[in-house]
């Protein structure tokens, strides 16, 4: 049958366990054909569907949940924030939906001015009222991205186009946390709050400005979109519909991006990947992002409480053969705590294996199992924790694997006496400026909420508190550069791999590329032709 034919089943994606980058019955709809299919066929202008394949579950289109890749990966092309970072300016803030900005001498408030002829997807005008809204009920759920929005005291409508956001105090890492910051149509949202302040109604809704319009066809398994012809920045060489489809094997993703089924998979494993280079039709990417395969521990009850301990599980793992074995040599042996998408990272040797010590270091677990949670529907995710699972036993020590969907791995961290002892995800920052990641993970403040291994360092808390009120970038750098130190010291979690994640896509669609207001791209750049 046609690839322009086909009617489709859309499956919505999840979240990379992970990713602190992020829904069940089937949703049936005509996708309208990709353009071709990456198997083979040429580009028509009248067919410009883009199917892309993705791994785990995706449970909401809720702006709040942004902080969870699957979620945002839509939320970033149906939403837009009031500002953005631009990679042709060396990933410079930038206006979006605002046209204009400015930041107050104190650092306590910035001031935007919002962009003329820009319109939700119901033809209602963007006006200050929708951003006011916005940053209110982020505020007000206090969750998600609400951990962006630390600081924040108020908005102050000036009128339609002008708008003030205050803070409590001077904060240099608040502005860069409203890249993820999307801005929804106050008026929509509040007809459906409801109960819960409308979660239950954007679970399959949208009330955005962007590039892309929900259609009505999502549900807990699938969602598709469609391009908006009325927005302020329309561009026909994007798709005029993208469809959402969750798979999570490997193999299936491969196959099916083969036989033209799908024209982007995010589904891959390295050696998949690999293997479909030189395939008709295809293109494969390693996109190389600012995330990295983590092992988080949790530093304040059980086992994993102990430093002498977690370092030993640090150094029990075979880095080199994970990399060579299971990623196929793509992306790099972890060299500490951030990724080298960044500046201001602190000096460090990249992670050995080291199992004399780490068997004497593990001594102390005398009997004591070990649990290992992971995603076991990712094949990469099953196959690091199957061989550290093999490493610890050869050093007596036993772990259990015990899989875990991503969403409830978000309820554990709401509590420390929660939080799994051990915990494989592959964690990405959203923002080039690496002091709001820092603080978002390692600050005590933020136990309960965005700080994975509920981990408390009173120099850490301090070291953070001063960044966020220096103004100068080198001396803040600096302080970043002692809070990595000082975490790679507490043995926080065991930093594995560098991602640098397989994507393999239709040859004639451009703007595969590495974004830091998505994981690990943002489909706002996707073009055809």
């Amino acid at each position: 049958m046609s690839s322009q034919h086909r009617s489709r089943r859309i499956i919505l994606g999840a979240a990379l366990l992970a990713l602190p980058l992020v829904a069940t019955s089937l949703a049936a709809c005509t996708a309208g054909g990709s353009s071709g299919g990456a198997g083979g066929g040429s580009s028509t202008a009248a067919s410009t569907s883009v199917v892309v394949g993705f791994k785990h579950e995706f449970n909401t289109m809720d702006p709040l949940r942004a902080d969870y890749a699957q979620t945002n990966m839509v939320d970033n092309i149906v939403y837009e924030p009031l500002i953005k970072f631009d990679a042709a300016q060396d990933n410079k803030m930038v206006g979006a939906l605002a046209s204009d900005f400015k930041v107050a001498g104190d650092a306590k408030s910035i001031a935007f001015t919002l962009r003329d002829g820009v319109k939700f997807h119901d033809g209602t005008p963007l006006t200050a009222k929708d951003v006011q809204y916005s940053f209110d009920r982020y505020i007000r759920l206090g969750q998600g991205v609400a951990s962006l929005l630390q600081g924040y005291d108020s908005t102050t409508v000036v009128d339609k186009s002008h708008v003030v956001i205050n803070l409590k105090s001077p904060n240099a890492f608040f502005i860069n946390g409203l890249a993820n910051i999307y801005i929804m149509e106050a008026d929509l949202v509040s007809k459906n709050a409801g109960a819960d302040d409308a979660q239950g109604w954007l679970q399959a809704h949208e009330a955005g400005t962007g590039p892309f319009e929900g259609t009505g066809a999502s549900s807990a398994d699938g969602t598709t979109v469609k391009r908006f012809d009325k927005y302020w920045g329309f561009d026909d060489k994007r798709p005029t519909q993208m469809v959402f489809r969750r798979i999570d094997e490997s193999a299936t993703n491969r196959d099916e991006l083969k036989a033209g089924n799908i024209d982007v998979s995010f589904g891959l494993s390295a050696i998949d990947a690999t293997a479909l280079k030189g395939q008709s039709g295809v293109s494969v990417k390693f996109v190389p992002t600012s995330g990295q395969t983590q092992l988080w521990f949790n530093t304040s009850t059980g086992p994993t409480a102990d430093p002498k301990i977690r370092e030993g599980l640090k150094l029990a793992f075979d880095y080199s053969g994970g990399f060579q074995k299971i990623l196929n040599g793509e992306g790099a042996i972890s060299s500490g705590i951030l990724s080298p998408a960044f500046t201001c990272r602190a000096d460090a040797k990249p992670s050995a294996q080291d199992k004399a010590k780490a068997k004497e270091l593990l001594s102390g677990l005398g009997s004591t199992a070990l649990d290992l949670r992971y995603q076991s529907v990712d094949s990469t995710q099953t196959q690091i924790a199957t061989l550290f699972q093999s490493n610890l036993k050869d050093l007596g020590v036993t772990v259990n694997l015990v899989p875990i969907a991503f969403p409830d791995y978000l309820k554990t961290l709401a509590d420390p006496a929660t939080i799994p002892g051990l915990t494989l995800i592959n964690d990405y920052i959203l923002t080039p400026d690496p002091g709001a990641g820092l603080d978002k993970l390692y600050n005590s403040a933020n136990i309960g909420g965005t700080n994975k291994g509920a981990y408390s360092n009173p120099k850490v808390d301090d070291l953070l508190n001063k960044a966020r009120t220096t103004a100068d970038a080198g001396a803040r750098c600096d302080l970043y550069k002692q809070v990595q130190t000082t975490v790679a010291d507490d043995s926080v979690q065991a930093n594995l791999f560098q991602v640098a994640f397989p994507v393999g896509y239709r040859s004639d669609l451009k703007g595969i590329d590495f974004s830091w207001s998505a994981t690990p791209i943002s489909f706002f750049t996707l073009r055809v032709g």
